[in-house]
């Protein structure tokens, strides 16, 4: 583990992070949608390292910062990337229920929509979307979220900086369904990688989280009679009631392992405390806080703008499912 620099001050500011996050989610609903349309595979590459990370490392050379401090490239130990693989390999059915009890709300209305990433059939294309979606991402959503923007607010204390960055990083994903989950994960994402000062443990445990979602659709569709069901769509009722009926499962599971999930955090701690490692690499700036943040016009227009944006959206899919029809029925 690399100790942490005393008395470093970062070169990122807090209206800059905003202003990259910005340009990021516009990337990312105008350009990103359109290479992902032609082609998944390549699309999501060119929206992961070009449109997500890349804004965010020129960032730091524009403000003449340093990637190792600015973004947290420093080594951690073996018993600290233990410590992450468990919590995200038992955060991740804690976040599958969140967003169970988030869709189960949004399927009153009506019909959810499927999700636009696909499931693989075949090994070679599991190799390949374990590669595109859980690799790239796990790169280069860390280098923005956890590293450039959680850097950015980490002014504001270690909980403020977690949990907006966490709050930010669900909303980038501009999908209602998939809200909750990636909050939580942002969540702890942000602790494991502030807790041992290391980029490294946010890539580990994201690339976990997508490893296991891409895993379990691969094994899921392993099985021919839900391979054959893909084809068919569940009338809402019939969706609802299986929604229902899968809270009690996954409920149990989530519990369990969340209880493993604060025990490994707190092992973490204790690790990072042992070596006088966690804790702020900055002194948190008094009297602000994210609401006097929120207040400030120069601060956050950004987000204001970044806000409306991903309530449109927000709308629009809940139209979709309220009226069943996709975005090519509206127009034509």
């Amino acid at each position: 583990m690399e100790e942490k620099d005393s008395g470093f001050h970062s070169k990122l500011t807090i209206a800059g992070v905003n202003i990259i996050y910005l340009l990021t989610l516009i990337l990312l609903i105008s350009v990103g949608t359109f290479v992902q349309l032609r082609s998944f595979n390549s699309g999501i590459l060119i929206t992961e390292f070009v449109l997500i990370a890349l804004p965010a490392l020129l960032y730091v050379i524009f403000k003449k910062g340093s990637f190792k401090k600015e973004l947290r490239f420093n080594k951690i130990s073996f018993m600290e990337t233990l410590l992450t693989v468990f919590i995200f390999m038992c955060g991740y059915p804690v976040a599958l229920f969140l967003n169970l009890i988030g869709n189960i709300f949004i399927s009153l209305f009506g019909k959810l929509i499927q999700s636009p990433i696909p499931f693989a059939y075949s090994f070679n294309e599991y190799i390949i979307l374990l590669l595109i979606v859980a690799g790239s991402a796990g790169i280069c959503e860390e280098i923005l979220f956890r590293g450039l923007i959680l850097r950015g607010y980490e002014k504001l204390g270690k909980w403020h900086s977690i949990i907006f960055s966490a709050v930010l990083f669900s909303i980038l994903h501009i999908n209602i369904q998939n809200i909750l989950g990636p909050l939580f994960l942002g969540i702890l994402l942000g602790y494991v990688v502030y807790t041992t000062n290391s980029i490294f443990a946010g890539m580990i445990g994201h690339f976990i989280n997508n490893a296991i979602s891409v895993t379990i659709g691969f094994l899921v569709m392993q099985i021919p009679l839900v391979r054959n069901a893909q084809a068919q769509s569940l009338p809402q009722g019939a969706e609802l009631q299986s929604l229902l009926i899968s809270t009690i499962p996954i409920g149990i599971w989530a519990a369990i392992s969340g209880t493993i999930v604060i025990f490994c955090m707190k092992a973490l701690k204790e690790i990072n405390l042992e070596k006088g490692m966690e804790g702020n690499d900055q002194e948190q700036i008094e009297k602000l806080n994210i609401g006097r943040v929120l207040k400030n016009v120069k601060l956050a227009w950004p987000l204001y703008i970044s806000f409306a944006i991903f309530a449109f959206y927000s709308i629009l899919e809940f139209t979709f499912v309220i009226t069943g029809q996709s975005l090519f029925d509206i127009i034509f």
